[in-house]
């Protein structure tokens, strides 16, 4: 798997603050919002999911991020190998998607996932030490946007990424198994 950087641009503030000792480099919090769910309708969008191959260890991960009107941003997939489990598929997927919210540079995003599990790691009601290290880096590449939430989804509603996923997942799998 290779490493993640991501470079962090300062927020602009209007008002005049005296200066702050620095702390450790620690990346600032992102402002977590408790907006109910008609009000953040209006941010832009990002679902994610994962297909698992249990024999191969490998994983379809994809991606659909949509502006807050619903038209398309960008969407992507991609096979990853050496994957412990669904879970961690998981976790690379919305890690993925988020990265990719980034390069589109963003001010505010809503992270959606239909794995309960992952989305209370991030949201720090869970710790679990098979994605501890993918879920810090989540929360380390979220400190880029203004606003961002972390929102579980029912399966129901995250055809679209499931389907990119399974279709990644299938191409590598079958050019493996069918030369």
């Amino acid at each position: 798997m290779s490493s993640l950087v991501v470079s962090y641009k300062e927020k602009e503030t209007t008002d005049a603050q005296p200066p702050q000792p620095e702390k450790n480099n620690a990346l600032p919090t992102p402002l977590r919002s408790n907006r109910s769910g008609l009000e953040m309708e209006s941010l832009p969008i990002c679902k994610s999911d994962a297909a698992f191959h249990q024999q191969s260890n490998r994983a379809g991960l994809a991606w659909i991020i949509r502006d807050a009107s619903g038209d398309p941003l960008q969407q992507g997939s991609m096979t990853q190998d050496l994957v412990n489990s669904p879970l961690v598929a998981e976790a690379l997927a919305l890690r993925a998607g988020l990265i990719s919210a980034v390069t589109l540079e963003l001010p505010k995003l809503k992270m959606l996932s239909d794995n309960a599990t992952l989305i209370r790691a991030i949201n720090n009601d869970a710790q679990i030490k098979e994605i501890y290290g993918i879920v810090s880096d989540i929360q380390k590449i979220a400190s880029v946007f203004v606003e961002i939430t972390f929102n579980h989804i029912p399966r129901s509603f995250n055809g679209e990424p499931d389907c990119l996923a399974k279709l990644s997942l299938y191409h590598s799998v079958s050019s493996v198994t069918n030369p």
